[in-house]
């Protein structure tokens, strides 16, 4: 199918423009297809907001920005009130260029918008409306992005925080990749791109989400993934049953964006990264039950990834205040880890732990030469 080419070719895109991005990227384009909001929560300064509008600018769509602060009032995100209308006794707003109109909807440090907008935003969120006119306003909005720097502790935001679907924790790119991070950084700064989907190929796949989405009632997946909740609910993993339903509509659309025939129990694993966590304590007790219940096929290699890169820093801690036993420790393994890395298969799903271990391998690489320095001389 043409529109499945087009989004791969938007995938490669943004990988291209983006260091150290590829999950972020999974979960962005998740979001799209499942019709489902995102947020983002990370640092100051890690592309969040340089994702979404870049893939905004690859989808020929209505787009809509605004960073939200609390005295932003909802004429600003809405539109402002129509005067004439008004001393017509009408209550109309003028909707041009806002989000009522917008397809793609970007709304930056959510947690900081006052109750009133948040509330308006839970009825566009749940049924794509808003009020106007007396009446309701459909809303075009293929989905809604948020961003935040952390994650909100107000009692009141948490049915808010329940309806934002995916969620997705970005961390800064690792020292290994600084230097192709200021390269792609500087092509970012000028490069405009040509959309490759437009927002028939958005409603097309979606569509096909929607499909592979009610036909999880018959997957055998469904056993599983039940198995699995069970299991997250051990460890303390609190799920809505709203989001226990969100997250195969999303593993749905993870399946649709890696071209699968049907839903994976890969695309399951990465769903349950992505809708079952609440903070990023529960990111690491739901890789725990992924590796437990096998629902990774790479779940081999990601545990050897793993346990390597656990030792390299472990030896680079010692090394760092020993001698020369530790030297030769450090050495060894760091070995291990730089023949393991050329045996890793090429899989985006790997890209995650395979840049931890880069990382470790980069900072052994940098003790040993510094050590060596010491103990031997220039």
């Amino acid at each position: 199918m043409e529109c499945i080419d087009r989004l791969s070719e938007l995938k490669l895109r943004l990988a291209d423009c983006f260091v150290q991005r590829e999950a972020e990227i999974t979960a962005v384009l998740s979001g799209l297809l499942a019709g489902e909001p995102v947020i983002l929560i990370g640092e100051v300064g890690t592309a969040k907001t340089a994702l979404i509008e870049k893939m905004a600018e690859l989808i020929d769509a209505r787009y809509f920005y605004y960073l939200l602060t609390r005295f932003t009032e909802p004429d600003e995100i809405l539109g402002p009130l129509d005067i004439n209308a008004l001393r017509e006794g009408r209550y109309v707003r003028r909707t041009e260029g806002r989000l009522p109109e917008a397809e793609i909807v970007f709304l930056d440090e959510i947690f900081k918008a006052s109750s009133a907008i948040r509330n308006i935003l839970l009825d566009i969120i749940l049924n794509r409306r808003f009020r106007n006119d007396g009446g309701y306003m459909r809303l075009p909005m293929l989905t809604m992005y948020t961003a935040s720097n952390e994650i909100s502790t107000d009692v009141e935001d948490a049915a808010f925080y329940d309806r934002l679907t995916v969620r997705c924790f970005v961390k800064s790119v690792s020292e290994d990749a600084w230097s192709e991070l200021v390269e792609r950084g500087i092509e970012l700064e000028e490069m405009a791109m040509q959309p490759v989907l437009t927002t028939d190929d958005v409603k097309a796949l979606q569509q096909m989400v929607m499909q592979r989405f009610r036909s999880m009632t018959e997957s055998s997946l469904l056993r599983v993934y039940l198995d699995a909740l069970a299991a997250l609910k051990q460890r303390g993993v609190r799920i809505s049953d709203r989001r226990k339903i969100k997250l195969l509509k999303i593993a749905s659309a993870i399946s649709v964006i890696y071209n699968e025939d049907e839903v994976s129990t890969d695309s399951l694993a990465e769903a349950l990264k992505f809708v079952a966590v609440h903070d990023e304590d529960d990111v690491r007790k739901v890789e725990q039950v992924i590796f437990e219940l096998g629902l990774s096929s790479f779940y081999k290699h990601i545990q050897k990834l793993q346990t390597v890169t656990s030792e390299l820093q472990n030896a680079i801690r010692l090394s760092s205040s020993g001698g020369l036993d530790e030297l030769r420790m450090l050495s060894s393994i760091y070995a291990k880890a730089s023949s393991m890395m050329s045996e890793v298969p090429e899989n985006p799903r790997l890209m995650p732990y395979v840049r931890q271990l880069k990382s470790a391998v980069f900072k052994a690489k940098d003790v040993l030469d510094r050590k060596k320095a010491e103990i031997f001389g220039d």
